[in-house]
């Protein structure tokens, strides 16, 4: 495993993070947890909404038994579309740290912006809630630069703690079409400059691309799954796969460098898609979400993968 800081955060974080969304049955749970505990990783990716909230009551359970909350780094998610406001915001991590089972989130981050709302009474709220210790740090998930930079100008200028985190979708192939309504990816020139000049920590999730650099036939498969299940939408909104979501000419080219690389390097174009944001220039996470050990082991791989400056504009198409 490798690890990484965020400042703000004592504790050191896997580059990958655990994405707790997909877990319904206990024992199986248990048994990738532990796996994913035995391998280095420590970190647990949450939201208020996932499973109506048996997905963090889960990990609450585990944790519980394990005697471990200590050394694991528990991220919560909430305030999600429709309910994205302050008072929600604190009102769903009330009932997120009842779940998770803990009385602090080490990392907070709001699951989606709401324009119609000053940034200012954002960062007042969860201000609010640092200050009575339910979370350490907190970010963004699905929000645009302009209001990134608007919330931690705003913060800077009162004296108050700022975003840490950006949690946006940052994988080799380009968003060409949201995988929910709200979604926001950093595969962006000016956001990856922003990170790099600011060192802000960006937390990528999808960060494999939901199986595009997987062979045709898998990722046509994964497709058809996710266009015929209700496994892979948040509530009221329906969830775009592989190929409605990222296929482009652009995209197709990411791929197929992907796949000229990977037989270069003796690996497969996923891993060093899922190696590509571990590469970048500031403090990169990348959330991953395996069902079981055999799918986890095969994104810690991408650990193993190191690309030069010059591969890692080559895959992305920069010059």
């Amino acid at each position: 495993m490798k690890y990484d800081k965020i400042i703000g955060l004592e504790k050191k974080i896997s580059k990958l993070i655990m994405g707790n969304d997909n877990q319904e049955d206990y024992e199986e749970a248990c048994k990738l947890w532990d796996h994913w505990i035995s391998v280095g990783g420590n970190a647990f990716d949450n939201a208020h909404i996932y499973g109506g909230g048996s997905m963090e009551s889960l990990l609450g359970k585990w944790h519980k038994s394990r005697n471990n909350l200590n050394e694991i780094v528990i991220i919560a998610k909430g305030a999600h579309t429709p309910n994205c406001n302050p008072q929600s915001l604190s009102s769903q991590l009330t009932e997120s740290l009842d779940r998770l089972k803990t009385e602090c989130a080490d990392i907070y981050i709001m699951h989606r912006d709401n324009l119609e709302i000053p940034v200012g009474e954002f960062i007042d709220v969860l201000n609010e809630e640092k200050n009575k210790g339910r979370m350490k740090i907190f970010g963004g998930s699905n929000w645009t630069l302009e209001r990134f930079k608007e919330a931690n100008d705003w913060a800077i200028n009162k004296k108050k703690q700022a975003f840490s985190i950006l949690n946006n979708n940052l994988a080799l192939c380009k968003m060409i079409n949201p995988l929910w309504k709200g979604c926001v990816s950093s595969n962006d020139e000016e956001i990856l400059n922003y990170l790099e000049k600011s060192q802000i920590a960006h937390l990528s999730w999808s960060s494999q691309g939901r199986g595009y650099f997987l062979p045709e036939e898998i990722t046509k498969k994964i497709e058809n799954d996710i266009t015929n299940s209700e496994t892979w939408r948040e509530p009221g909104e329906h969830s775009s796969g592989p190929l409605s979501c990222f296929d482009s000419l652009d995209n197709r080219e990411r791929k197929q460098r992907a796949f000229t690389l990977a037989s270069n390097m003796n690996t497969y174009a996923q891993n060093i898609a899922g190696a590509w944001p571990l590469n970048l220039n500031f403090p990169s996470f990348a959330l991953v979400g395996p069902r079981n050990i055999v799918e986890l082991d095969s994104s810690i791989k991408n650990l193993n993968i190191e690309l030069t400056q010059e591969q890692v504009n080559w895959l992305n198409l920069k010059k």
